[in-house]
């Protein structure tokens, strides 16, 4: 060690160079911009809602913005924008797939993320749009500060990714052998409404809080509504693209990841327009009351970032359709009858 530090000493000399010269040379090495992640959930590589812990079963492809000024994403202020895989919940710090540094006279510079890492229209000044399908869980963590001396030293900032949306899972149950028969084989489920508006496709996210207003940032409505798709599929697969038999012992068949409601009421949160084998040409509306998972009151929150069990229940006479809802592993739900 001595014997490095003599032989760098000699260089120094040789060269010319000062005391000063040695400070300026250090404090103008390059640090690479490294974050860690954690987030409520994390499946798979696919766009499908995350379910877990990152890494449990993959990455979570990110799209990380970083800025030299707070809340200014435009051209002016932008210093990158590109892919970070995280690969686990907050253990593991990770850099841009092309490693990118922080500028050497140790400005700050502000970082936030957004997921999925593809999609995303050119930043506006301080939003993001996205447009969705029902397929994608949309998901985004506030802006964290963060300079060359600080992640040096290690010390590297974690971007907290955060669910958007609502997750609706369809749980489809035949409530005998008689509705079996009637009904016929699950053909098609599309949401129609979001309490009392059409659908919504679109979401703007604010980068520096990592947040969609329920109220303002939903938009692009859909007549037709919004697809469900096939559960456990890989690419996801709409649920209209196939038949489904109804069974007495119920099984979860599709999900969609929609608009929240801001404040859900307990009743005719969401509708829903299912399709059977026999149910003919229109299909049945079906309305989905939000209840409390503990003990079945109604839920009047805001259902942003929740994860709501929709159980259908196919009846000979009709269907019903309770929800029941959890945190994002599940935060409550629906269950109605279909009859």
């Amino acid at each position: 060690m001595k014997k490095s530090m003599f032989s760098l000493l000699a260089v120094i000399v040789m060269a010319g160079c000062t005391q000063s010269d040695v400070i300026e040379l250090v404090s103008n090495e390059n640090v690479e911009i490294k974050l860690s992640s954690s987030a409520i959930a994390a499946e798979t590589m696919t766009r499908a809602p995350y379910e877990g812990t990152i890494g449990t079963n993959g990455s979570l492809p990110a799209r990380v913005l970083v800025s030299t000024a707070s809340a200014d994403y435009t051209a002016n202020g932008l210093y990158a924008n590109d892919r970070m895989d995280f690969t686990d919940n907050g253990i593991t710090a990770v850099g841009f797939d092309t490693p990118k540094y922080y500028p050497v006279n140790n400005t700050a510079l502000y970082i936030c993320g957004l997921y999925p890492f593809a999609g995303w229209d050119n930043p506006a000044n301080n939003e993001c749009k996205f447009t969705f399908n029902g397929s994608q869980d949309v998901m985004a963590a506030a802006q964290v500060s963060s300079t060359k001396d600080d992640s040096k030293d290690g010390d590297y900032p974690q971007l907290e990714f955060k669910h958007l949306l609502t997750q609706l899972v369809i749980m489809a149950v035949a409530e005998d052998d008689a509705a079996i028969e009637k009904w016929g084989q699950l053909t098609d489920i599309t949401l129609t409404k979001v309490g009392t508006s059409n659908p919504s496709s679109a979401v703007t996210v604010t980068l520096s809080t990592g947040t969609a207003d329920e109220s303002t940032a939903f938009a692009t409505p859909l007549s037709n509504g919004m697809s469900f798709w096939v559960v456990g599929a890989n690419p996801e697969t709409a649920f209209a693209t196939q038949a489904k038999d109804l069974t007495t012992d119920g099984e979860e068949v599709a999900y969609s990841m929609v608009a929240p409601l801001e404040n859900a009421t307990g009743t005719a949160d969401y509708t829903l327009a299912v399709k059977t084998e026999n149910s003919g040409t229109t299909p049945v509306r079906v309305t989905v009351n939000l209840k409390q998972s503990a003990n079945q009151a109604s839920y009047t929150a805001s259902t942003q970032g929740k994860k709501f069990i929709v159980t259908l229940t196919f009846k000979a006479t009709e269907i019903k359709a309770t929800a029941t809802v959890e945190d994002w592993e599940e935060d409550g739900g629906s269950s109605e009858e279909i009859q």
